[in-house]
């Protein structure tokens, strides 16, 4: 689904919303009465989204007809549907409200906390699913895996499940981990990872080599959500926790030396990265990029996860102390230029591809605002100050020629490369919570 189902004639609107389960895990089709042009399949993750997220809209009359969609969604239900419905949503639904117990917690009382919540937690059949992913059928929870994150906002923890493939050997159990948030509005980080999207799609058709990873984010309810766990990756602060030295040194302990395949390769991997996320991060001013922030792969790549701050806000009542269009501290910049002067081979392949991936992005200009124009009445504190969409539009330059674009893309690189707002912000983030530099 792209951007917000709610908009047009409030008959589009219902239409959008009347949504039943054909069969307990299988697909799902809108009811729209003899509107047959608007018949279209649904997989369960849309259940969710549609079924459990009452404030999509702040139309009134469109709210007030929420309880009648809903109870006319429950009432097409057949019973076997209908005891599915109930158990998978009360079963996750135990599992996001740990977040909001471990609050009032103190912090070093708060991993406790969350075993004793998840013992309490039974599983209640096995056709249970991760919303996240409905081909992976619940098999139980790891009672010892449960991990509260760090947040600007409230507690967000993250669980490992036991999971089994819907079609696959029933007795191959994997682990697969999912972040549960309360107290966040999760549709703002669906509405950053769909603008990632689109620039990935963007940057793969006309074949530039920029990587972004926009994860799964599932809203489940008001102020609720389930957030995919990014595969084989660490945080910068976890990585941080075992060594004392930058990422010069530790991705010299991962890959190898300076010039060994195995390091240059990572470089090159966490140089396309950088890349990709300088362009998404110069559109979508993500803030809060502490450390806690930012994902290293196995393979040297880097992907930011958590948008709760982004476009017009940030945190500490919008301080605007991450002046920054994205995020290059010292370490970054040592493994994109070794030279520390900005004339490196790798720091110019770093502010090419940059150059490229903004100027692909400036023609599709159009598309990528009016996907974040779709959520403008949402009521999402990214909307809440200032002139949102219409800085968006400005950073795309649309009054510059490409050689003006360029240049002006150039001089972000430079201005990002390690600022001192950058490192006074982890420094912050340090201090306050801990989380490493």
């Amino acid at each position: 689904m792209v951007g917000h189902p709610f908009v047009g004639s409030k008959k589009t609107m219902i239409a959008s919303c009347a949504i039943v389960f054909l069969e307990p895990l299988g697909t799902v089709k809108h009811l729209v009465g003899n509107d047959n042009s608007m018949s279209k399949e649904y997989l369960p993750e849309e259940i969710w989204r549609e079924v459990t997220n009452p404030r999509s809209c702040l139309n009134g009359s469109f709210l007030a007809l929420l309880p009648v969609v809903r109870q006319h969604i429950i009432d097409g239900f057949t019973p076997k549907a209908l005891d599915l419905f109930r158990r998978e949503f009360d079963f996750f639904d135990k599992v996001t409200s740990i977040s909001g117990v471990l609050f009032p917690l103190p912090k070093d009382e708060r991993r406790a906390g969350i075993r004793r919540e998840l013992e309490k937690i039974e599983m209640d059949g096995e056709d249970l699913y991760l919303p996240t992913a409905t081909n992976k059928l619940v098999r139980g929870i790891q009672v010892d895996s449960g991990i509260p994150l760090q947040s600007a906002a409230k507690v967000p923890i993250m669980v490992t499940f036991n999971v089994v493939d819907r079609d696959g050997d029933p007795n191959n159990i994997k682990p697969q981990a999912c972040i549960f948030k309360v107290g966040d509005d999760c549709r703002q980080d669906v509405l950053a990872l769909q603008v990632i999207s689109l620039l990935r799609d963007i940057f793969q058709a006309v074949g530039l080599n920029l990587y972004l990873f926009p994860y799964g984010v599932l809203p489940t309810g008001p102020g609720r959500g389930i957030i995919e766990v990014v595969p084989n990756t660490r945080s910068r602060s976890q990585m941080g926790e075992t060594t004392d030295g930058g990422l010069y040194e530790i991705f010299q302990q991962d890959y190898g030396p300076v010039g060994s395949p195995n390091f240059e390769a990572a470089r090159e991997n966490f140089i396309v990265s950088s890349a990709g996320y300088a362009v998404a991060s110069l559109l979508l001013q993500p803030k809060d990029r502490h450390n806690g922030n930012l994902l290293f792969d196995n393979v040297g790549r880097l992907v930011h996860i958590d948008f709760g701050f982004i476009l017009e806000t940030s945190p500490g009542g919008n301080m605007r102390f991450e002046s920054a269009h994205f995020k290059l501290s010292h370490e970054m910049t040592q493994l994109l230029d070794p030279s520390g002067v900005m004339k490196s081979e790798t720091w110019n392949l770093f502010v090419s591809l940059c150059v490229k991936g903004y100027l692909a992005a400036r023609r599709h200009m159009d598309g990528i605002i009016n996907a974040v124009l779709l959520m403008l009445d949402s009521g999402l504190p990214c909307f809440s100050r200032g002139d949102p969409i219409g800085n968006l539009r400005k950073r795309f330059h649309p009054e510059m020629n490409d050689r003006e674009a360029a240049n002006f893309m150039i001089r972000v690189c430079t201005d990002a490369y390690n600022k001192w707002t950058t490192a006074g912000y982890d420094l912050i983030q340090y201090l306050q919570q801990g989380i490493e530099k």
